[in-house]
């Protein structure tokens, strides 16, 4: 129906309409003019006119999803319990950009749409007894979410395991990934563009290095445009000096599922683990990176000889 036609309709169906009919029309129609024009406000004595909009304000974001109970013998493998946190990102994409912003955390713990925790560092993320305390106190399991930025790599193809690129080669480092069920040796690349570790997750399952808890949460991140799950997991990481000294860390590492099919293969199909620059920050080892042999050779500090002279 066009706008003359509309207009007829109405004039039509209002020429047998009564007094109180009319006039109830008439005031629908003076506040509805009203309401959309500007209106008075007083400043200081004087009228200013503004739009009655501008007193609109947005409505807060609110969390989507709700906390399943807790079961102690939950059986949901680590790719659904993936699939199913992917979902949920997608839903609060906004929701958690604002928290992870507000916050300037690393992770987040939500029950019931809040935030009960939060922490400044990937290393922080909270192990299953902590997860498992908080679903025994809460009756719920709890979702957490890691922010995308703590993993993000920055990429480049140079040096030591050969790479699908002809003389190329990635730099390498010995490390164990240790925990009291299991331990783990590999030959792993190393990347001072990711700040992180990346494992291959059935490698360590194999070791006995890692199980699966009923309380833990899978992961999502990207690298190299591709999406990769994972489980972050508190290990014992452990590098051996030139000197056959040992030195070893605790953090939490990305334990990524599917490896064989994950973004981490395309540089180097034979990686088994890549190792970012964090865990070296903390042990503070000297590195140095021969190229002519294609060798990477690890000493302690300055500072730790020192101090190992002195005792």
């Amino acid at each position: 129906m066009n706008h003359e036609a509309m207009l007829e309709t109405i004039k039509t169906e209002l020429d047998d309409a009564d007094a109180a009919t009319l006039q109830s029309v008439w005031e629908t129609l003076r506040q509805a003019k009203q309401s959309s024009t500007e209106l008075p406000v007083a400043t200081g004595g004087q009228f200013s006119r503004r739009s009655s909009t501008s007193t609109t304000s947005e409505k807060p974001l609110v969390f989507i999803g709700e906390n399943p109970p807790f079961d102690p013998n939950r059986n949901l493998s680590l790719e659904e319990r993936i699939a199913d946190k992917r979902l949920l990102k997608a839903d609060n994409r906004e929701w958690l950009l604002q928290k992870f912003n507000d916050l300037k955390a690393a992770w987040l713990m939500v029950v019931d749409g809040k935030v009960i925790a939060s922490g400044k560092k990937f290393s922080d993320y909270p192990g299953p007894e902590q997860i498992l305390e908080v679903c025994h106190r809460t009756e719920k399991f709890p979702f957490l979410f890691i922010n995308e930025d703590v993993l993000a790599i920055e990429e480049s193809s140079s040096a030591w395991h050969s790479t699908v690129d002809p003389d190329d080669f990635y730099p390498t480092v010995k490390v164990k990934f240790r925990t009291h069920t299991g331990t783990a040796s590999v030959i792993a690349d190393f990347d001072t563009g990711a700040s992180a570790i990346f494992v291959d997750y059935a490698f360590l399952v194999k070791q006995n290095v890692i199980q699966l808890k009923a309380q833990e949460e899978g992961e999502s991140a990207q690298h190299l445009n591709q999406a990769f799950g994972y489980l972050p997991r508190k290990v014992t990481v452990e590098i051996v000096l030139a000197s056959g000294e040992v030195c070893s860390q605790e953090l939490n590492i990305a334990c990524v599922v599917a490896w064989g099919n994950s973004p981490f293969i395309k540089i180097n199909p034979k990686r088994t683990a890549l190792v970012g620059r964090e865990v070296f920050l903390l042990l503070k080892p000297r590195i140095l990176l021969d190229f002519d042999k294609q060798e990477s050779k690890l000493w302690a500090s300055l500072q730790r000889r020192k101090k190992k002279k002195q005792s």
